[in-house]
């Protein structure tokens, strides 16, 4: 399966809008968030798919740096299935509803289609999910901001299905210090993450840091990989 960056605070490739937010296509019709500006965000989504073939989609949690291109989504795909957790904003999901999106809200591990996860909202002062693509050797875990720690989602990863976790998206550490950031690596490895690809709001200490405990690549709008 390939997946693309449609949105990172960093270009990837040349055109490609950039801001503080994410996005992430997997396959031709799967998305994982929608950025922070919705205008970017749809003209970047236009450079890898049109948008109405996008028909389901995985909101981590409801912050606007996720959220801000759902609507305009919504109008050029309508019907889309939108996954969110049950800590989601009833009155976003009802607006959601009312432009013709399906919105389907749940908790615990969901498989939405064969080999791809929603995993577990966990608690938290920003409740989140996130999700997970299982490939042939490893598995990709895909996270948003990470708010409840990404440690504890590779964990879960790890536990589920007993391969190689391969991370990616924002880790939520740009404002961590030095320590913080080696106990969450420490974690990750021990939890069987093989390889990194910070984003967002994780941080260029953190990129440095992990590359002490993993192979870490850095990621950018119009980024391009297969999952093995």
């Amino acid at each position: 399966m390939e997946i693309t960056v449609i949105y990172d605070n960093s270009p990837g490739e040349m055109g490609w809008k950039s801001g503080w937010g994410w996005s992430v296509l997997l396959g031709r019709d799967l998305l994982f968030d929608t950025g922070s500006d919705p205008e970017e965000f749809m003209e970047n989504l236009r450079k890898a798919v049109a948008p109405s073939s996008v028909k389901e989609m995985v909101v981590s949690h409801g912050h606007w740096d996720h959220t801000a291109g759902l609507f305009p989504l919504v109008r050029q795909s309508p019907g889309i299935k939108v996954y969110v957790g049950e800590g989601f904003s009833h009155k976003f999901e009802e607006e959601l509803k009312r432009k013709g999106a399906e919105v389907i809200r749940g908790n615990g591990w969901r498989e939405i289609r064969p080999g791809i996860w929603i995993g577990p909202e966990l608690p938290g002062p920003v409740p989140e999910q996130f999700l997970v693509v299982e490939g042939r050797e490893r598995v990709l875990l895909v996270g948003g901001c990470s708010h409840p720690g990404i440690e504890k989602f590779a964990e879960l990863t790890g536990e589920k299905f007993q391969k190689p976790v391969v991370i990616m998206g924002g880790f939520h550490l740009f404002s961590a210090p030095e320590e913080k950031i080696r106990r969450v690596a420490e974690t990750l490895k021990a939890a069987g993450v093989v390889m990194a690809l910070p984003a967002h709001c994780s941080g260029e200490r953190t990129l440095e840091i992990f590359g002490e405990y993993f192979p870490v690549k850095g990621t950018g709008s119009g980024l391009r990989l297969e999952l093995p």
